[in-house]
């Protein structure tokens, strides 16, 4: 059986009382303590033992046994997630031959990490070359002042669908026990809308919503008749510049000529007076910030229909703040820092 502390410490002193004579210290001990238990002869034994050999009466702490995270075991678990890397921890226990939980506890060990794969658009060793371009191109207006593209109008659309997928890593139902939610997708009775939305600045513009697929003809209707509308709730800014990106709406060549001729040499897009680069959504604020943010919320919940969608996307819209897209700001600055140190490839994964 087991003692407390203190009663090991009176059968200590009783030892020491009776010689070490462990059969005298088991009477001496029931006579002194006749409240409390009475151990017997061979407790004394085993309490002397232990005290000679560690100086303590406390009981020796059970080793787990580590046979299972052995250095045999170890050295098969690092080979094969360094054979291949991409493999999953159950995978690696059923061809050591070990449960999922001692892969876990050698990969921890010996400091391996699951880093999650970033996916990025595919470029060529033409996009390079542009992206270069740009990026020299911005570089030199920031050296000449650090505010240039806060006078930039970033555009871009965005289609947004009835089944779209919410970003399950910012989806949570907190609660003491699993309620097992589930969220019901509707694959059959399929319904889109196509939004535009912009930044400049401290200031998002937009929503805009266009009936139907985006066509040259209903984008120049847009540039003519609605844009100015939504600028007119921002204060003036001077030489506002516009950017938007190769779409084929965007190339048109009326586009191009209401561009030139409204703008003149301030937009920046595909045949423009600055060429925007192609496949480049981690230069665009847009791409990088405005839809991902704007969808994590209008997916939340399965939208109802399209007028509860357009709603939550207007509402998604107005959370945006200033200081949010001061920060996108600087994101875009540095993106271009470090899109110049990779000579035109990828640089996300790069970022903090």
């Amino acid at each position: 059986m087991n003692f407390l502390k203190e009663e090991l410490i009176d059968m200590i002193f009783v030892l020491g009382n009776s010689g070490k004579n462990c059969f005298l210290a088991s009477r001496m001990y029931a006579a002194q303590f006749p409240e409390r238990r009475h151990p017997e002869p061979i407790s004394f034994s085993r309490l002397l033992e232990r005290f000679l050999e560690t100086g303590s009466v406390d009981y020796k702490k059970e080793e787990r046994n580590k046979t299972v995270t052995n250095e045999e075991n170890q050295l098969a678990v690092l080979l094969t997630v360094t054979e291949n890397p991409n493999i999953s921890q159950a995978r690696v226990g059923e061809e050591v031959g070990i449960s999922e939980r001692s892969v876990q506890r050698i990969l921890k060990m010996h400091h391996f990490h699951p880093y999650h794969i970033q996916l990025h658009q595919a470029l060529s060793e033409n996009d390079f070359q542009r992206r270069v371009e740009f990026c020299e191109w911005a570089r030199l207006r920031l050296q000449g002042n650090r505010l240039f593209f806060m006078n930039v109008l970033f555009s871009d659309e965005a289609t947004f669908h009835n089944n779209g997928c919410v970003n399950k890593h910012n989806f949570h139902y907190y609660a003491t026990e699993n309620p097992r939610i589930i969220r019901e997708m509707d694959y059959q009775h399929r319904w889109s809308i196509n939004v535009w939305g912009g930044i400049v600045g401290e200031h998002v513009v937009g929503p805009y919503f266009f009936n139907g697929h985006l066509t040259g003809e209903r984008y120049l209707e847009f540039l003519t008749n609605d844009l100015p509308v939504l600028l007119l709730n921002l204060p003036p800014i001077q030489n506002m510049w516009l950017q938007q990106d190769g779409a084929p709406a965007h190339f048109s060549r009326q586009v191009r000529a209401f561009l030139n001729n409204t703008y003149e040499n301030l937009w920046i897009g595909r045949g423009g007076p600055v060429g925007w680069p192609a496949r480049s959504p981690d230069l665009t604020k847009l791409d990088f910030f405005l839809w991902g943010y704007v969808k994590d919320l209008v997916y939340k919940e399965r939208p109802t229909t399209e007028e509860n969608m357009r709603q939550r996307i207007i509402d998604a819209f107005a959370k945006i703040t200033p200081a949010m897209l001061r920060d996108v700001e600087r994101s875009f600055q540095t993106r271009i820092d470090r899109c110049l140190e990779k000579n035109g490839r990828h640089f996300e994964h790069l970022l903090k």
